[in-house]
């Protein structure tokens, strides 16, 4: 038996080890009060149930939604209805902008 083998998938666990670990750790440096991170926050109104809540997205994954430029199609977290939402025209800008900030 190859040595390699073992040895490749030792790297390889290790390696997603640490991008998850160095994703998460970006992830809450950004639920801190005033530092920069990859989190944005948007506060966006349903078009169909016409309530507003707040919506955290990382830039360019959507796991939930389907992306279209800078707009969303995804469900609403209230009536769950889907329709399309613009994050870049209702990006929130500090924390105190926010009802439910902590």
């Amino acid at each position: 038996m190859s040595l390699l083998g073992p040895l490749g998938l030792g790297i390889a666990v290790v390696t997603v080890v640490l991008v998850v670990g160095f994703y998460l750790w970006v992830v809450r440096r950004n639920r801190r009060e005033g530092t920069p991170g990859l989190v944005t926050r948007s506060r966006l109104t349903c078009p169909k149930c016409h309530q507003t809540f707040d919506y955290d997205y990382l830039p360019g994954a959507s796991f939930t939604a389907v992306r279209l430029g800078p707009n969303r199609y995804m469900p609403c977290p209230l009536c769950h209805q889907w329709s399309t939402f613009n994050l870049s025209k209702t990006r929130v800008t500090s924390a105190q902008e926010s009802p439910h900030a902590p």
